[in-house]
């Protein structure tokens, strides 16, 4: 399964959707991601066959506005390429088309790419996402860009991956993930990320590109968003 959130394009409220054949498939329930992940993977999966079966509405994916897959009520803990362990508070996380801004007075930045481990009632790992920090040129944390999507484990079972990063199809950064997932998570709409990924500074207007294989991928310019 894959879960995304979305900006509805009727009536502009977020809204949880699975995609599916190049699809988002809205999903018909009254219940956010996070409250579906806490629930058990029977549930989750019953709620997937319904957003299916009878959407809200269905949206060619690449046409879709996706914001955060989730906004995690917590801290996020991170491991960055640096092997730092730190936590960064919720209001940085952003969506793949929500952009990157570039703090005042800043004119570079760069980043940290890996995955993200997301977890669910009791701790429960739910699944995984790509996850890309981004850092000021001090080293200061500026941005957690997450997605596109939550991927669960009966399509992914996370025992190995590659996350590359590219600039104009030159390789910036490389994370090569194999059972690296020993920050625990907690509650209901945990996320824990590995970040060994690192690139050079990226300077305004520049696009990023990550690609997650099975974890999807997205394109961001530097400074496309406001700050």
């Amino acid at each position: 399964m894959r879960w995304v959130t979305y900006l509805s394009p009727s009536g502009g409220a977020q809204r949880p959707g699975v995609v599916d054949d190049g699809c988002v498939f809205g999903y018909p329930g009254s219940e956010s991601v996070p409250e579906l992940l806490a629930d058990s993977n029977d549930a989750l999966a019953d709620a997937y066959q319904r957003a299916l079966t009878v959407p809200v509405e269905i949206i060619v994916e690449f046409e879709t506005r996706l914001c955060a897959p989730l906004k995690p009520a917590r801290p996020v803990a991170l491991r960055t390429a640096d092997a730092r362990e730190l936590t960064i508070v919720p209001g940085l996380v952003r969506g793949t088309d929500d952009g990157i801004a570039l703090p005042a007075g800043a004119d570079v930045l760069f980043a940290d790419v890996g995955v993200a481990a997301v977890f669910g009632c009791r701790g429960r790992h739910a699944g995984y996402t790509l996850a890309c920090l981004w850092h000021t040129v001090e080293g200061e944390p500026a941005g957690l860009t997450l997605g596109p999507a939550i991927t669960t484990h009966d399509e992914f079972d996370g025992t190995e991956v590659t996350v590359s990063a590219t600039v104009e199809d030159i390789l910036v950064a490389e994370a090569s993930l194999a059972d690296q997932w020993s920050i625990s998570g907690g509650s209901a709409g945990d996320v824990a990320a590995v970040l060994p990924g690192r690139t050079r500074l990226l300077e305004r207007g520049e696009e990023l590109f990550v690609d997650g294989g099975p974890l999807g991928e997205f394109e961001l310019r530097i400074g496309s968003a406001n700050a």
